[in-house]
């Protein structure tokens, strides 16, 4: 969870989506916490600077049909020594966004979106 000066929260589209989600992805065998932090934020919204980060939640796990494995959200409260952001490799829109807007949203990581927004 990346936030502007206005509150706003940084979300992606990944190559491909068509919904709004949180940067990030999957946690690479090997890698601690803020190497994994670093290389998503690198692929999904070009930053590839210093950052601090702090886990604010866990998701319930979900299981994910075609893929045959379980999802599970570690939200980090994420601050950027810089706030140069840019569309990153696996991303085709980044955008800072009031979360408000997923309040109704019909999609699931959206509406993950909403709800981890809440605890800031």
């Amino acid at each position: 969870m990346i936030r502007n000066e206005n509150g706003e929260v940084l979300v992606n589209k990944e190559a491909g989506r068509d919904h709004w989600s949180l940067p990030g992805g999957g946690w690479d065998h090997g890698e601690t916490r803020l190497e994994c932090m670093k290389r998503e934020l690198k692929e999904e919204v070009g930053y590839d600077g210093e950052l601090t980060m702090e886990l604010r939640d866990v998701s319930e796990p979900i299981f994910m049909p075609i893929k045959q494995n379980w999802l599970v959200w570690l939200v980090y409260k994420v601050e950027l020594a810089n706030n140069t952001v840019l569309v990153g490799d696996e991303s085709d829109e980044i955008t800072f966004i009031d979360p408000e807007q997923f309040k109704n949203s019909s999609s699931h990581s959206e509406q993950l979106v909403y709800r981890f927004s809440q605890y800031d």
